[in-house]
């Protein structure tokens, strides 16, 4: 039987990085990871109101959103995971139009999620819920 490690986080867009990447931040704030894709077990999207406005009222990007769990570090866990992915499931998050995480297609506002699973697709960042 696998050993199950589990590692509570807050995963975000790195906006300093080129192309699509993702950090996780651990629960004491550090930065502890930068990868291309990550899974995370019972989501809850996060949006700081204040973060929001200081973006729309600036026009500058800064870290005010992204998504806290736990990270699934488990390669045969994240396997099975994505592969039962419905692309269809789509989120997105831009604060210019929106203030909370949102379905793609219907525009319902996301609060949580069983899985998340942040990655790219095109060059694109993707938000897959489950």
């Amino acid at each position: 039987m696998r050993e199950r490690r589990s590692l509570k986080g807050f995963a975000f867009r790195n906006l300093h990085q080129k192309g699509v990447t993702y950090s996780i931040r651990n629960t004491e704030g550090k930065t502890i990871l930068h990868t291309y894709g990550v899974l995370i077990k019972d989501a809850e999207f996060v949006v700081s109101a204040s973060g929001r406005e200081r973006v729309r009222s600036t026009g500058k990007k800064t870290v005010h959103a992204g998504v806290r769990g736990e990270v699934v570090t488990d390669p045969v866990e994240i396997a099975e995971v994505a592969s039962s992915f419905n692309q269809n499931k789509s989120a997105y998050y831009n604060p210019y139009k929106v203030d909370t995480f949102v379905d793609a297609v219907s525009g319902e506002s996301l609060q949580k999620a069983k899985y998340v699973f942040l990655t790219s697709k095109e060059g694109k960042p993707r938000v897959l819920y489950a």
